[in-house]
């Protein structure tokens, strides 16, 4: 069911008009819709994987905006180890965690609203592990750096693609640095975060 409301999205995309863009707006609302989508790649149905996204952005000049991103993810998936100790047999792993993301925003063409920008930011969020019954609680901290390209419609309509790369420190210190995908999309390894595609929908005013 899925897979069909994504095609209808890209339909959508394809009939708004990419060449019709208006520079008067000075809000925009955001998500990015592969995230709501990311569960259409688990094979297992036992298992569950929700992330949703909402960013906030407002114009301040021609080359300055301002932005934040809430973010959460619950995730209920099969993994082999954990943080905790050296066992490697599969089980259950139980994640919460939240985000928000403060950013500022430099349009160099002073373009507004729109078009190609370069984004700095700290992220605060909160993450509960639960593993065999056992919950962990984390707190982290992180900075990083965006760059992207923005287009604001006639009709409102907004799209956004960008990526970028950053650090997240965890408190308690985490014992295991697996990949894991983050509430806003964010892809942490060993030492950075990756967000390599940044696609984000919206509507602006």
């Amino acid at each position: 069911m899925k897979r069909i409301w994504l095609f209808i999205a890209v339909i959508f995309i394809i009939n708004q008009g990419i060449f019709c863009q208006d520079s008067e707006k000075k809000w925009t609302i955001q998500t990015n819709p592969l995230l709501l989508f990311s569960d259409i790649f688990i094979d297992d149905i036992n298992d569950t994987l929700f992330i949703m996204d909402l960013e906030f952005q407002r114009k301040i000049s021609e080359s300055s905006n301002v932005s934040i991103t809430l973010s959460f993810l619950y995730s209920d998936l099969t993994v082999w180890g954990n943080d905790w100790d050296n066992d490697y047999d599969s089980h259950k792993e139980t994640v919460y965690q939240i985000g928000f993301k403060p950013m500022y925003i430099n349009r160099p063409f002073e373009t507004g609203l729109k078009g190609f920008f370069i984004g700095v930011y700290p992220n605060i969020g909160f993450r509960n592990t639960i593993i065999y019954d056992t919950s962990k609680f984390y707190t982290e901290l992180g900075f990083g750096l965006n760059v992207g390209y923005k287009w604001v419609f006639n009709s409102g309509f907004t799209m956004q693609v960008g990526g970028g790369i950053g650090k997240t420190f965890s408190i308690p210190p985490k014992k295991n640095h697996d990949s894991f995908v983050n509430s806003d999309g964010r892809i942490t390894i060993i030492h950075s975060d990756l967000s390599l595609f940044d696609f984000k929908l919206g509507y602006s005013f």
